[in-house]
């Protein structure tokens, strides 16, 4: 059970109910200290995302089976709001391994430490309509605001389950749930998203714990949050235990803990690594294609006739130079004779790379002399996908294609020769 970026930050954020919610436990620990809880969530990330110029967060996310740590993942995130940048340290224990992730990005790149020691480093693109921040706040994001609401009419009763207490001018937040505590309903839903979602048998199966079949359902839930005189949440506990029955009808707890810390709130440093004398390879985000996919592909033109398929031609993309992302190439098509029709395809191409552009933006003159677009993107390992005679949007980076033959294959297979 790997600690992924995105959940650390988010949990930040919505350490109370919100944990819940994306832990599957959801709408359980709230209490008579909801609202109070649900102010001090949002302005924890109002401040942090817009108040103060640097802080750091520690979290620890720990998956027990019958009390025992199977998975353990430690994370240091260092955030430097005022410059964009952040510097990531995890560890990750996993079946008796242990291994180290070390990352970091600010406004120009993304640096990544490899596990023999080396360096990757990639050269950001601009991307258009973008907002260039370290972190987002989540309480601006519409599926939050979403969930927010259906946990308002969702929690009901359950909001005597927590206790406020203040002292030195700190609150804490403190609610504990037992088994006959929690409603059926959320007890369904929790052991549904548990199953389902949290530990499916994929997930089972990489962990190396037996998966949960049957009588799934949620036997405590516990969470202690830690408010500051400014208003922010400075640290907090959530556990939680399911109850599950295998494959083979063995009873099991599985277990989730998670802690999280802000601190060094304005007196965090981040750095980006000091590469001399270190192995690096620079690259630059956004360069689809490279000198691997010069060469030759196509695909079959096929017809439908007399409730049967047929072959009457193929067509062919030749790629015949790639330099910095831009690509220079040919299109054309050859039927079978007596299959010929009016107009037979065949032009050259040529690509022009937009950093600002999340595809490969291709141009070509078509048989009436008219000037149009295409796109061309890979397509699994080796083989293109590309679309002729496309519309680009240049508001939402998108785009629309009007093909003028029906049953047109733009997937092209690579030709080894």
């Amino acid at each position: 059970m790997k600690l992924s970026k995105k959940t650390v930050t988010i949990a930040v954020f919505i350490l109370g109910a919100i944990i819940l919610v994306t832990s599957a436990f959801a709408d359980i620990v709230l209490g008579s200290g909801y609202n109070s809880l649900k102010k001090s969530i949002k302005t924890t990330a109002e401040k942090l995302t817009d108040k103060v110029d640097n802080f750091s967060i520690d979290a620890v996310v720990a998956f027990k089976l019958d009390g025992k740590i199977v998975s353990e993942a430690n994370s240091n995130i260092k955030f430097d709001v005022v410059n964009n940048a952040k510097e990531t340290r995890d560890e990750n224990f996993e079946k008796g391994e242990l291994r180290e992730n070390y990352y970091y990005s600010d406004e120009n790149r993304h640096i990544y430490k490899n596990i023999d020691g080396s360096y990757d480093v990639i050269e950001k693109r601009k991307k258009k309509n973008e907002t260039n921040k370290v972190m987002q706040n989540p309480f601006e994001e519409e599926r939050v605001k979403d969930m927010e609401r259906i946990m308002d009419a969702f929690v009901g009763n359950l909001q005597d389950t927590i206790q406020v207490e203040e002292s030195d001018g700190k609150k804490m937040y403190i609610g504990n749930l037992t088994e006959s505590q929690i409603p059926s309903i959320v007890n369904a839903i929790s052991s549904f998203t548990f199953k389902y979602s949290i530990l499916n048998q994929w997930q089972a199966k990489q962990l190396g714990v037996p998966c949960p079949k049957s009588n799934i359902y949620l036997v405590n839930a516990m969470g202690k949050a830690i408010e500051n005189e400014d208003g922010i949440i400075e640290s907090g506990i959530f556990t939680a235990s399911m109850s599950a029955q295998d494959s083979e009808g063995n009873k099991h707890i599985y277990s989730v803990e998670i802690s999280i810390d802000i601190k060094d709130i304005n007196n965090t440093i981040v750095k980006a690594p000091n590469l001399d004398g270190k192995k690096v390879t620079y690259s630059k985000e956004g360069f689809e294609f490279d000198s691997k996919y010069v060469g030759k592909y196509k695909n079959d033109i096929v017809v439908e006739k007399d409730n049967s398929f047929e072959k009457v031609g193929e067509r062919f993309v030749e790629i015949n130079s790639v330099e910095n992302g831009n690509l220079k190439g040919k299109y054309y098509e050859v039927y079978k004779e007596g299959y010929e029709t009016d107009t037979v395809r065949n032009f050259d191409f040529y690509s022009n790379y937009d950093e600002e552009s999340y595809y490969s933006i291709i141009q070509y003159t078509d048989s009436n002399g008219e000037k149009k677009n295409g796109v061309i993107h890979r397509d699994s390992l080796q083989n293109i996908n590309i679309s002729f005679n496309v519309t680009i949007n240049e508001d939402n980076n998108g785009y629309s294609c009007l093909y003028d033959e029906d049953g047109f294959n733009n997937t092209f297979t690579r030709i080894f020769e």
